[in-house]
């Protein structure tokens, strides 16, 4: 009769946790997520900045306000959105040639701290025209697809409020994003964005919306207590066990490897 060690059976424990679990939530259907937003009649609930009362937001998947309110400083955030991985970044002084203030979007594949296939957007005026620029200055070894403020003032100054509808395109997925400021206070998005009172609604159709799941971005989002909609004990619950197992083979390996070392 062969004899299966411990270690093995820790093994083949955490490999077929992981893999199932994996498996089974890959196949959750996308309607059940956004069913979970819904209210008792059936509609979505949505909270809606007061810059942008107008618009018709269930047309949307989902929804996220992003605040600027550092006016010349750096502004970083990164947060999922629409089933993808978000980041935003604000940088550049209105004074600074040839760039000046400018913005960027971008979705990313991440896992804990590493972040990867960078798919910058492009920005899309009114008409469809594309009004965003590779600035190749800041990193010369990547191509950053940025949009300088003043875009954002000549689409306001000629289109006036119509102008501040902006369609995003990358090479996975597409958005649109809606400026807003305190339109009697400041005269353009620029004179907003350096008090530090700006704000994007970014807004993400159904079809558009990313549906199937990163193996990596699950798997870490339970080992590092980060799965969304998932209350924290629960989230511990799964994830502390897989640990220990993990730990326990870790310190077998040590201990194994230890003899060959010492020589």
């Amino acid at each position: 009769m062969v004899e299966v060690s411990a270690e093995n059976i820790t093994l083949i424990t955490v490999v077929t946790f992981l893999s199932v679990f994996m498996i089974c939530a890959m196949f959750i259907p996308w309607g059940i997520v956004i069913g979970s937003k819904a209210n008792e009649q059936g509609g979505r609930v949505i909270q809606v900045p007061k810059y942008f009362e107008g618009i018709d937001l269930q047309n949307f998947a989902e929804t996220h306000v992003v605040n600027l309110t550092k006016g010349y400083d750096i502004e970083v955030y990164e947060f999922k959105f629409g089933g993808w991985n978000v980041r935003v970044e604000d940088y550049g002084d209105d004074h600074e040639p040839p760039y000046g203030k400018w913005l960027y979007i971008r979705t990313q594949a991440e896992w804990w701290i590493f972040r990867w296939d960078f798919k910058y957007f492009r920005w899309h005026d009114k008409e469809g025209v594309v009004r965003s620029v590779d600035n190749g200055a800041v990193n010369p070894f990547e191509t950053y697809h940025v949009i300088n403020y003043r875009e954002f003032d000549e689409a306001y100054k000629k289109w006036g409020k119509d102008g501040l509808r902006w369609t995003i395109k990358n090479d996975y997925t597409q958005m649109v994003v809606y400026l807003g400021w305190n339109f009697t206070k400041y005269a353009t998005p620029t004179d907003a964005l350096l008090a530090g009172e700006f704000s994007m609604l970014l807004c993400i159709n159904f079809d558009k919306v990313n549906t199937s799941f990163n193996a990596w971005n699950l798997i870490g989002s339970i080992l590092f207590f980060q799965m969304p909609n998932v209350h924290p004990l629960l989230n511990a619950i799964i994830a502390i066990p897989v640990w220990i197992a993990i730990a326990w083979l870790i310190y077998i390996l040590i201990v194994k490897i230890i003899p060959f070392v010492g020589g």
